[in-house]
This record gives structure tokens, C-alpha cells and sequence, in this order.
């Protein structure tokens, strides 16, 4: 029988899973296996590597550690060749949580791109 529809329950993990991690320094996030990654210890000075990023795909790195006040945070990838541009003027905020929001827009080994926006955020139910 044919799929007529696509349900989350078909999608892969790229498209539905979460990652959590609670370690300190460089980590490797594999976007075949998660779509949302969350960085809950104090990260420190960090290389973040993001793996196995396809086009059009879009990940969230969410930094909800106690204590950011040392996060020095650098992104990379698997890339053999990638450019990895900031979109707006933000940067981390150490004294907030912050969430890092990571779009492929090329995903060709030798020339591959990734963007990426970061912002705080607080618990809030009124908009």
C-alpha cells in the first residue's frame, strides 16, 4: 500500500528527535539523529560540531545550563569545506538562556553553508 500521507511518526529522528546533553567542552551534534539539541551543563570554551546536516534542515541548539557565564562557544562542521554565517547582530548572552538556531542552506561537501541566528529566551506565557 502507498503512503498517501506523511504522519511525524515516518518522519526520520533528523526531523523529530531531541539530544540532550548535560557534558562540559567541544561536543559533536549529529543532525541525522536529532532535531533539537539540549546543551544543559555549563558548556565552558566549546567547539560545537554540527554532523550530517542536509539542505533546507533545521536545527536548534538550546543553552539552558545554570552557569553560562564561561560559555565561549565556536560552531564547525563535517563539512570538507563549509561557510558558517551569523544572521543578525546578536550574540550569546552569558547571563540568559539562549537558543541557536542553524540552517543549511547548502549542503555540498567541498562548499557547503550553514546559517544561523541566536537569541534568549525566559519562561513566559504572555507574549
Amino acid at each position: 500500500m502507498a503512503i498517501t500521507k506523511v504522519t511525524h511518526a515516518v518522519l526520520e529522528d533528523r526531523y523529530t528527535a531531541k539530544a540532550t546533553s548535560s557534558a562540559t567542552g567541544n561536543q559533536n551534534l549529529n543532525a541525522s539523529a536529532a532535531t533539537t539539541f539540549l546543551l544543559t551543563g555549563n558548556i565552558a570554551t566549546a567547539i560545537l560540531t554540527i554532523q550530517n546536516m542536509k539542505l533546507g534542515q533545521v536545527i536548534d541548539i538550546v543553552l539552558s545550563g545554570s552557569d553560562l557565564s564561561s560559555a565561549s562557544i565556536t560552531l564547525a562542521t563535517n563539512f570538507t569545506s563549509a561557510t558558517i554565517n551569523k544572521v543578525g547582530t546578536t550574540s550569546i548572552d552569558t547571563s540568559k538562556k539562549n537558543v541557536i538556531q542553524v540552517v543549511c542552506v547548502d549542503d555540498t561537501d567541498s562548499a557547503a553553508i550553514l546559517n544561523y541566528s541566536i537569541s534568549t529566551f525566559e519562561d513566559d506565557t504572555t507574549p
